[in-house]
C-alpha cells in the first residue's frame, strides 16, 4: 500500500528514539452503554448542533436535473452542474448567495470502521452516553447525540475524513497491541516527531481510516473515536442562477476532488455517485420520466447560509465592473449575469468578466452561456485565457490583468 510505504522512513526514526518528550492525555472519560432503550429519535446534550452561518432552516431537495460542464478527459477534472428542486421553500437567494450541503459519511468508510473496531453487534443498537465519574469538566462532544445508534453517528455526526490531532495519536497508541506500532504513533505525536507529523500525517491529509489500514494492532474503544473526531461539518456552495429566473430552483457547480487513497471530496463523490447512478438507470432503459423521478427520490439535506461578505450583485451599477473567474470561480458570475440580463435599463452598463482554464475544448465551463450573455450586450466585454494551450502567449489571468494595468 502507499501509505505504509510513505511511512517506512517513519518506523526507522522511531526505532532511533530512546525516550520520547509526549504530550499529557487525560483518561477517557466517555462511557457508552447499549441495550434494549425505548429511543425513538436522537437525542442530544441540549440543543442539537446548530448549522453554521444557517438563514433558512434544512431543506431536503431532490435533483431536478444535471449536466457535466466539462470533457471526459484525463487532463481535466470532471465539473458538474446540478439543479435542486426548492419549490414550497420560499427560499430568498440571490446571485452571490450560498448553500450548505449537509454531507454523509461514505458506507464504505463507515463499514471499515465498524469492521476495524468490530462494531458489528452493536452498530444498530440503541445506546446511552454518559461521562464517567471522576473526570472534572469532562463533557459529552456537542456533536454526538447522547441517545442514538452508532451507524447514525458514523453516518451524520463526526468526520471520519478529520484531521488526526497528536492527542488522538497518543490515544490510538494506548490501545495498539504491537510494540513497532505503538512506538511509531507515539513518536509522530512527540516533540522529537513534529517534523514527521507534519509531513507525512498533516501533508499527506491522512486520517483515522488510512491510520487503521497502517496499524493493523491499533484497536480503540469505540469512545475514544467519539470524543477526538471533529464533527462532519456541512460544505458551502456557491449558487450559480438568478431567482429572476426560477425561484423554485438552485443550481450549484463542483469539480470532482480527487484527494488521494482512492478517495473523492466528501460532497463531491457523494453527488457524482448518485449522477452516476442516475446514469445506470437510463442504461437499463427508464424511460425519460422514470429517470427524473428517480433522481428526485435521492434527496440532498441543503440550507441558505448567510452572506456574510456581502458579495452579491449591486441594485444599481453605478461604475464599470470587473469579474475575475477561473475554472469553477466563475459560477457565482453566471448568476449575475442573469440578474443583468433581467435588467431593463442597462444603457451604459460596463461589465468585463476575465476567465481562465487549461483548455478551450476541455474545460471552458458556461462557455455557449457566457458568449450568448457577450452576444446579447448583457456582457460588454470577455477575455479568456488558456494556461495549457499551444497557441497562448499569456497563459494566466493574472498576466493579463498586469500587463492591462
Amino acid at each position: 500500500m502507499v501509505v505504509l510505504h510513505n511511512l517506512q522512513d517513519v518506523f526507522l526514526e522511531a526505532s532511533r528514539q530512546a525516550t520520547l518528550n509526549l504530550p499529557t492525555l487525560k483518561q477517557n472519560y466517555l462511557k457508552i452503554d447499549f441495550g434494549n432503550f425505548d429511543i425513538k429519535e436522537t437525542v442530544y446534550n441540549g440543543a442539537e448542533p446548530s448549522l453554521p452561518f444557517a438563514a433558512s432552516s434544512i431543506i431536503n431537495a431532490g435533483i431536478n436535473n444535471w449536466k457535466r460542464l466539462t470533457a471526459d478527459h484525463e487532463d481535466c477534472k470532471a465539473v458538474y452542474e446540478v439543479t435542486f428542486d426548492v419549490m414550497g421553500s420560499n427560499l430568498n437567494f440571490r446571485p452571490g448567495d450560498t448553500i450548505g450541503v449537509i454531507p454523509r459519511n461514505p458506507d464504505k468508510e463507515i463499514s471499515c470502521v465498524i469492521d476495524c473496531l468490530e462494531l458489528s453487534d452493536v452498530v444498530d443498537s440503541c445506546y446511552i452516553i454518559t461521562v464517567n465519574s471522576g473526570q472534572k469538566a469532562a463533557k459529552i462532544p456537542p456533536h454526538v447525540p447522547v441517545k442514538s445508534t452508532l451507524r447514525y453517528v458514523l453516518t451524520h455526526c463526526i468526520d471520519l475524513r478529520g484531521v488526526v490531532k497528536k492527542l488522538f495519536l497518543l490515544a490510538l497508541s494506548r490501545y495498539t497491541q504491537d510494540e513497532t506500532e505503538k512506538k511509531v504513533l507515539e513518536y509522530l505525536c512527540s516533540k522529537e516527531g513534529s517534523i514527521s507529523y507534519t509531513n507525512y500525517i498533516l501533508n499527506k491529509n491522512l486520517c483515522m481510516l488510512d491510520l487503521f489500514e497502517i496499524f493493523k494492532t491499533c484497536k480503540p474503544p469505540v469512545e475514544v473515536i467519539l470524543e477526538h473526531l471533529p464533527r462532519l461539518l456541512p460544505r458551502p456552495y456557491s449558487i450559480v442562477n438568478s431567482s429572476l429566473i426560477n425561484p423554485n430552483e438552485i443550481k450549484i457547480c463542483f469539480s470532482v476532488m480527487n484527494i488521494g487513497y482512492n478517495r473523492k471530496g466528501l460532497v463531491t463523490g457523494w453527488l457524482e455517485s448518485l449522477i452516476n447512478e442516475s446514469l445506470e438507470d437510463k442504461m437499463r432503459n427508464i424511460t425519460i420520466t422514470d429517470k427524473k423521478e428517480t433522481m428526485m427520490d435521492k434527496k440532498v439535506s441543503i440550507y441558505l447560509r448567510k452572506n456574510i461578505n456581502q458579495f452579491s450583485f449591486p441594485d444599481k451599477i453605478s461604475r464599470p465592473m470587473i469579474l475575475i473567474g477561473p475554472g469553477t470561480g466563475v459560477a457565482p458570475y453566471i448568476g449575475f449575469l442573469e440578474e443583468q440580463m433581467k435588467e431593463e435599463e442597462r444603457d451604459g452598463h460596463i461589465i468585463w468578466l476575465f476567465f481562465g482554464c487549461r483548455y478551450p475544448d476541455l474545460d471552458f465551463i458556461y462557455n455557449d452561456e457566457l458568449h450568448d450573455f457577450k452576444d446579447s450586450g448583457v456582457l460588454t466585454k470577455l477575455t479568456t485565457v488558456f494556461s495549457r494551450f499551444n497557441d497562448c502567449e499569456d497563459k494566466y489571468i493574472q498576466v493579463i490583468i498586469y500587463f492591462l494595468c
